[in-house]
């Protein structure tokens, strides 16, 4: 049976802005504004929005609340073309949501209530083994159980999957933790955290790829440093992948598009240094546009954003981009859920 289908394994966690003139200590309250409910979900929903809107038959195996957030969560996937089978509705735990203080110089502070993304187990996994089976990729995030991805990236391995983990937020890994992982894709203060170190801001890439893979078992690692680009370790050689320059309007997203757009690489067959290359287009196309959804660029959109600013996009992948049915331009993304999700299946 051909494989056919790319099946994205994680979270969504709706994000929630609001500007303060400085941060509250212990027991005050302070009076904040221009509050906001961004276009802004977890690493599963974005990266599964990211994979579908570039023209992959995507899935998504996700957990959500039965309310308000978890049917915009839906929506937001819905349409963009991601298909819902197998996402979970929680009757009894909430959507995950993350609250975000911005103060005056720009800097956040942050909490996260993960919800229902916790209640996502391997039995959830097992119940989607019949698609696992027809997939070609499978993407794994974290802000799940780690048993629960670790799970899924033994069950989309054994069934003939190429498996992608993107692990944040990090935590130190026992060996071989990672043996069913093909590609492992930390930004570089996550690979130095798997391996237990506390981060710097300058380590030896090639010593780092190199010690990440032999500790954790992965086949391959690319690390993502940001706006210098990534680096890439595949049968014992690294090389540096350059970003793309552009002007930045907002960061969030990015390393979700990055991987979208990696994804779209390899399931193409491009080797992985082009399909790194590629990653870099959809994650620069991704910062140039405020808040994440809106940066996740159809192939048409890519297309036109290479074009204006003269990129480059990898020769590999020219003849596929021109010749793949391109999905027509989306609409506008808004916060309302879509009326489909009114009431979401039990």
């Amino acid at each position: 049976m051909a494989k056919k289908d790319v099946v994205v394994i994680g979270s969504h966690v709706q994000g929630m802005f609001m500007r303060v003139p400085r941060f509250p200590v212990a027991d005050e309250t302070i009076l904040a504004f221009d509050f906001r409910e961004a276009l802004d979900g977890g690493k599963g929903s974005h990266q599964a929005i990211a994979c579908a809107r570039l023209g992959l038959p995507t899935h998504f195996i996700g957990s959500v609340g039965r309310d308000r957030l978890g049917r915009i969560g839906a929506s937001w996937m819905a349409d963009s073309g991601v298909d819902l089978t197998y996402l979970k509705w929680n009757d009894h735990v909430s959507t995950g949501c993350g609250f975000v203080m911005v103060n005056p110089s720009g800097i956040p502070a942050m909490v996260t209530a993960m919800g229902a993304n916790m209640e996502l187990q391997p039995a959830d996994i097992d119940r989607a083994l019949g698609l696992i089976k027809q997939a070609k990729l499978v993407l794994i995030t974290f802000e799940i159980p780690i048993e629960t991805a670790l799970y899924a990236s033994t069950k989309a391995k054994e069934a003939g999957a190429t498996t992608i983990l993107t692990p944040g937020p990090a935590a130190p890994v026992t060996r071989h933790a990672f043996d069913c992982v093909d590609l492992l894709i930390p930004n570089v203060g996550e690979a130095q955290t798997l391996l237990g170190r506390r981060p710097i801001e300058s380590p030896d890439l090639e010593d780092l790829a190199g010690e990440l893979k032999a500790h954790s078992g992965a086949a391959q690692v690319m690390v993502t440093l940001g706006e210098r680009g990534s680096f890439v370790l595949s049968e014992g050689r690294g090389g540096r992948i350059p970003a793309f320059k552009v002007k930045v309007e907002d960061t969030p997203g990015a390393g979700d598009a990055f991987t979208a757009g990696v994804s779209f690489g390899i399931f193409h067959g491009a080797t992985l240094t082009d399909a790194a290359r590629f990653g870099s287009l959809t994650a620069a196309h991704a910062v140039s546009f405020k808040e994440s959804l809106p940066g996740f660029g159809t192939l048409m959109e890519i297309q036109e954003f290479a074009r204006a600013n003269g990129f480059e996009i990898p020769e590999a992948l020219q003849g596929q981009i021109l010749s793949a049915e391109i999905m027509p331009r989306r609409p506008e993304v808004s916060s309302d859920a879509n009326d489909s999700f009114d009431h979401p299946p039990h």
